[in-house]
This record gives structure tokens, C-alpha cells and sequence, in this order.
């Protein structure tokens, strides 16, 4: 019988048609694939890690920007320029206004200007939590310390915030809790403790915006779990996870699927040590843990299912590759003049998209060999109630070596089960294995450098009696 590896559900019932446990792989259409080691790109940060992106400038220059404990850095040549120092921030939030960055900790408000590669104070700008583009306004949230207010530049200025000038203003929002963050685009989203608003643009010169309320049944239960993707905001409520499509309708993601099983990795007193990321090139939304025992929750939106990947790490973040400089081209080729590609090769440009993650310090993508894997099913009984004996595995997956099956049987649901591990696989693809049982689970690891797929196996085996 063919036996295809179900979805990864901790939240349910132990049966056979879940995963309970599916560790450092992506979901993929049928089955599942590798994740790559993380990969540096970078020496050690100058600092703590405290948040990251990347930007494009109108001049078509990609640009790493990274927010330590202590200031800003700016990536060149695979080596960290201070911009700022001498700051004390927990966490840094970003938004791209033209070649500006705008810059926000909780303090006072920078910019960083992405041809000049210097960063100054927004004189005038009040000090915020969260920032976002709406339209042609740069908006804040908790401007000053307000926990209930949101407020917006002047038209396409971020560096004017006089209120009631050049459209400038702020809200106060009287009911909903607190102000946890905001989304932008062509119409903003509010985000507050327990409800969601939408800001859109009015064309009114004295009034440039009016608030909608979404819902007052949904509310946002942590500012770090914040991310969008083009028109859908995703956030950890009260009730789950969340989808939140077109400003207007609501999606639970995580519901009776892995809620539960993240909040007992991780506390609601805990909330704000998250790091939410949208893999730039992928339909897959992740949350991470950080920590020496990291774990990073992935989403793939399209497929609708879930995966973890184990791993040490202090941060998440999306951005482009960089630019490569002329003095980092003079490091590696002394003479130009020889060097085999031109000056406008596209591989100096710079701007791909990437999912990175901070380690140690180091700022690397997942793209090293491949990291030891391991899936887990629920209960299942292959030959509906009566004992199955079972001979061999025939896994359905490009990994040749390093795959291991270990298999648990057991007569009732209750029993512990009785483990019984196979042997390396043949020639033929068999993995030969004796075990018997009513029930059984399977435990997959693969520590293999070089597969990329698994969807599920073929279980050589036969009906027996009742015991």
C-alpha cells in the first residue's frame, strides 16, 4: 500500500492522516522539501541584532540595512559601516519613502538617505513604534508614547509633521485598546489591541483620511508578529493566527492546525521576541522564535500548511542581495582591467530577493547543504483493525543514503509501542524492516547533504488476523 505523508496538523488528533511533528523542511504541493544550513553573507554585526531590510534606490541600488542594539549599520562588500552608534533600542522598524528610509525605535526618528549612504534625525518627526507608507504619507503609530493614536506626515514629505500643514495630521483612536501596528499601501490598516481599522484616502485636502472599523472581534496580540504581503496583512491575534485579505476579510490560519502547539512553545509574555518575515521569493509567511534552540514557524499561504525549522538564530528579516561596490570589485579583481565580466554585469546589480536570517551575528540565507530532517505520523492502521505485518519501506524520495525509518506497533491505540528501525536501503530502493502490529507510526529522519523531496512511501506488508 501507498502510504502519502499527510499535513502537518500538531493541533489534531494523533491519527494517521497527520504529521505531529515536521521539522526543517518547507511544505511543497504532495510532499515536502529540504532546507538549506544557514549560509553567512556578512561578517559579524557591530551589535545585537535589532531588526533589518533591504531597499532598492531610484538609481537601481540594492541596499542592507540593518538596526543594532546600539545604532545602524549599512552592508558593503560583505562588511558592516556604522551609521549611527550610541543608542540603546530594542527593536527597529522600517519604511521606504523615495531614496529615504524612514527609521523608528521608540526614540527619536531617523532617516537614512540611500544615495548619500548617511543617517540623520527627522527633525520635527515624532518618536514611534511602527511606521508604514499610505499613499503619499509616511504614518506612525504611538507617536510621542501615545499607545493610542496613530499620525501621518505632510503630503509626500516625510520630513514635514506639523499638524494641520500640508495635510499632516493624527488620530486618536477612543475604542480598540492599543495601537500595535500598521499596514501601508493604497490603503492603510490599523491594527490595534482588540480591533482592526482601515485608514483610506479620501482626496479631501483638510481631511485626507477616514477610519473604517473591520472588526472588533479580531485584535492584534503582538506588534512583533506584524508582516504583509501585497494586500494581505498577517498577525497573531488572541484567537491565532490571521489573515487578514484586502483590508476587509478575515482569515484564522492556524486554527485546529498549529495554534495551540505554538503557544506552548512560546508564552504570551514572550509575544514580542518574535521576528515575522515574508520569504520574498516564496508564497510562505514565517514567524521565528530566537534563541539557541530557534524554531521558525513557516506558512505557505497558497498551499495552506505549515512546517518548523529548528536552528540557532537572533533574527529574521526580507531584503535584496546587495550591490557590489567598486572598491569591493578592486578586493576581489586587483585589475579591473582583467576582470572577465563588465562593469554592468547584472551579477553586481544587486536586488534579487532573499529570506535571511541572523546567526551568531551574521547575516546568511538558508542556502547550505541541506539540514537533517525529521517527519512524524500519527496512528494509523494499514489493514483497518486487523494486524498488519509489515517487511520493507520503499520511500518515494530523491535521497539515496542518510534516510532512516524507525517505526512504532502496538495492538490498541493506548499501548507504547514497540519501535523497530530499518535497515540502509538497497540497490532497489527496499528498506527492509519486520514489524507487526494493529497500529503503527513512523518516524522519518533524513541527514542527507543532497536530497530536495519526499511525498511519501510504499509499505510492503499483509493482512493478518485480530492479534
Amino acid at each position: 500500500m501507498r502510504y502519502q505523508l499527510p499535513p502537518f496538523l500538531p493541533d489534531q488528533l494523533p491519527r494517521g492522516d497527520v504529521l505531529t511533528r515536521c521539522v526543517n523542511v518547507y511544505p511543497a504541493k504532495g510532499g515536502y522539501r529540504s532546507v538549506g544550513d544557514f549560509q553567512p553573507i556578512s561578517s559579524t554585526l557591530p551589535a545585537g541584532f535589532a531588526g533589518g531590510a533591504s531597499f532598492v534606490s531610484a538609481g537601481g541600488i540594492a541596499y542592507m540595512l540593518v538596526g543594532t542594539k546600539n545604532g545602524l549599520a549599512r552592508l558593503s562588500g560583505g562588511n558592516w559601516s556604522d551609521l549611527l552608534v550610541g543608542l540603546t533600542v530594542d527593536r527597529w522598524r522600517f519604511a521606504q519613502f523615495g531614496d529615504a528610509v524612514v527609521c523608528v525605535n521608540g526614540g527619536i526618528t531617523r532617516e537614512v538617505d540611500l544615495n548619500a549612504g548617511t543617517a540623520s534625525t527627522i527633525v520635527g518627526a515624532p518618536s514611534a513604534e511602527g511606521v508604514a507608507v499610505v499613499g503619499d504619507h509616511v504614518v506612525v503609530t504611538q507617536p510621542n508614547g501615545d499607545l493610542l493614536k496613530v499620525r501621518w506626515s505632510a503630503f509626500n514629505d516625510h520630513t514635514a509633521w506639523t499638524l494641520g500643514v500640508d495635510q499632516a495630521g493624527e488620530q486618536i483612536m477612543l475604542t480598540g485598546g492599543e495601537v500595535m501596528g500598521v499596514a501601508g499601501g493604497e490603503y492603510g490598516v490599523i491594527l490595534q489591541r482588540q480591533r482592526l481599522v482601515r485608514m483610506s484616502r479620501t482626496g479631501d485636502a483638510d481631511a485626507p483620511f477616514q477610519f473604517d472599523e473591520i472588526s472588533t472581534n479580531f485584535g492584534c496580540a503582538s506588534k512583533a508578529s506584524i508582516v504583509q504581503a501585497g494586500r494581505t496583512v498577517f498577525f497573531l491575534s488572541d484567537r491565532g493566527f490571521v489573515a487578514l485579505d484586502d483590508g476587509q476579510a478575515i482569515r484564522p490560519i492556524g486554527n485546529e492546525k498549529f495554534d495551540r502547539s505554538f503557544r506552548d512553545v512560546l508564552g504570551e509574555d514572550d509575544f514580542e521576541r518574535l521576528w515575522a518575515v515574508v520569504d520574498p521569493k516564496n508564497t510562505r509567511v514565517v514567524w521565528g522564535i530566537p534563541g539557541i534552540t530557534g524554531e521558525a514557524w513557516v506558512y505557505d499561504w497558497v498551499l495552506d500548511q505549515a512546517s518548523v525549522i529548528e536552528m540557532p538564530f537572533d533574527g529574521l528579516f526580507a531584503g535584496f542581495e546587495n550591490s557590489t561596490d567598486l572598491d569591493s570589485l578592486t578586493a576581489t579583481y586587483p585589475d579591473l582591467d582583467a576582470m572577465p565580466y563588465s562593469l554592468d554585469d547584472p551579477r553586481f546589480s544587486g536586488g534579487a530577493p532573499r529570506f535571511y536570517v541572523v546567526q551568531g551575528g551574521m547575516v546568511g540565507s538558508l542556502t547550505g547543504p541541506n539540514l537533517p530532517c525529521e517527519l512524524v505520523t500519527g496512528e494509523f492502521a494499514p489493514s483497518d483493525g486487523l494486524v498488519t505485518r509489515l517487511r520493507a519501506l520503499w520511500p518515494e524520495t530523491d535521497a539515496v543514503a542518510g534516510i532512516t525509518f524507525t517505526v512504532g506497533q502496538s495492538q490498541r491505540r493506548g499501548d507504547n509501542p514497540v519501535t523497530r528501525t530499518t535497515s540502509a536501503m538497497q540497490a532497489s530502493g527496499r528498506m527492509p524492516l519486520q514489524a507487526k502490529g494493529k497500529y503503527f507510526t513512523l518516524s522519518i529522519a533524513i541527514d542527507n547533504p543532497q536530497w530536495s523531496y519526499i511525498d511519501g512511501l510504499v509499505l510492503e506488508a499483509s493482512a493478518g488476523g485480530l492479534r
